[in-house]
């Protein structure tokens, strides 16, 4: 049962959301520590606008979980796995508990199934909703079994882990690693030593701390920095419309000898490298190639940004 919404829940889904909530609604799945992270919407905002989205993912860690996948092409591997007809009834479903709320003769009024569509996939926010909420939704099942399997690491300033609705940052920068490698041109030995070794000792007090980390099946590097490494690892920017790039363990350890013992100069001659990366890529490196290493992946895919390099 729904745990009835409190003056605390109306400031924090605000501040999830961006915005004021412009109709009424209530917090029906909690995280830890009982923050929102689904909420039921009322058929109507309060200027009286259908809102056919009957349940909305707020929770912060589990949007960007979700959005990643989306961002990976989701929604069409998500209509692709799922049985048209079951994915029709769950529309209809869905459409009919809410509708439950809406009298016959009420003009404009909600209309279509899941994310406010009658057929196929439109917002796997919006069936992940309807599923952590206890509804019977083939493509949230789908979601929630994509996400218990994927590990992904998202590299920027910091390196922040994503575990199905689980989110960690990691206590060593970007900036931090470059420090440590700033030593000499190549750097030393042992410089490149303690990069790969802070990442491997971060690795392993999360893996204490979250045994489920462990756990995953698959491993994803997200953000612009990730991306450049695999173009670099790859020779040339891929077909604009390529939004994944596979990682090998053994050629991403054979980059990293490379740059390892090259100097800044000489690394800018790389045509697919961008030179304003030319020190962040051998950090980028010393993070992919620990987590790779630490957690026994042979491979891994990097995913496109969707605004980013090349």
């Amino acid at each position: 049962m729904p745990v009835a919404t409190t003056v605390d829940d109306d400031e924090r889904v605000a501040e999830l959301l961006g915005r004021r909530p412009a109709g009424r609604y209530t917090v029906v799945v909690r995280g830890r520590g009982g923050d929102p992270v689904v909420i039921r919407n009322a058929p109507f905002l309060d200027d009286g606008t259908p809102m056919p989205t009957r349940y909305w993912l707020v929770g912060r860690d589990e949007v960007v979980a979700v959005s990643r996948l989306e961002a990976a092409g989701g929604v069409g591997a998500a209509e692709a796995a799922v049985d048209a007809a079951e994915l029709a009834e769950a529309h209809a479903r869905y459409a009919a508990e809410r509708d439950l709320n809406v009298r016959p003769d009420t003009k404009p009024r909600p209309a279509g199934g899941v994310g406010g569509t009658r057929q196929g996939v439109k917002c796997l926010h919006a069936h992940y909703a309807w599923h952590l909420a206890g509804g019977d939704d083939p493509v949230g099942k789908w979601v929630a079994a994509q996400l218990s399997t994927t590990l992904a690491i998202h590299i920027a300033g910091t390196i922040t882990v994503l575990y199905g609705a689980g989110r960690s940052e990691l206590p060593t920068t970007i900036g931090e690693l470059l420090g440590e490698l700033d030593d000499a041109d190549p750097p030393a030995p042992q410089s490149l030593t303690n990069a790969i070794g802070a990442i491997t000792d971060d690795i392993d007090n999360l893996l204490r701390a979250e045994q489920e980390v462990g756990e995953r099946r698959t491993l994803e590097f997200t953000g612009d920095e990730a991306w450049h490494l695999a173009v670099v690892e790859r020779g040339a920017p891929p077909d604009p419309a390529v939004a994944r790039l596979t990682l090998d363990r053994n050629d991403v350890e054979d980059l990293f000898r490379t740059l390892a013992t090259e100097r800044r100069r000489d690394r800018l001659h790389n045509p697919a490298l961008e030179p304003q990366r030319v020190d962040s890529i051998l950090a980028t490196c010393c993070v992919v190639l620990a987590v790779m290493r630490r957690l026994q992946f042979a491979g891994a895919v990097a995913i496109r940004p969707a605004s980013g390099v090349h």
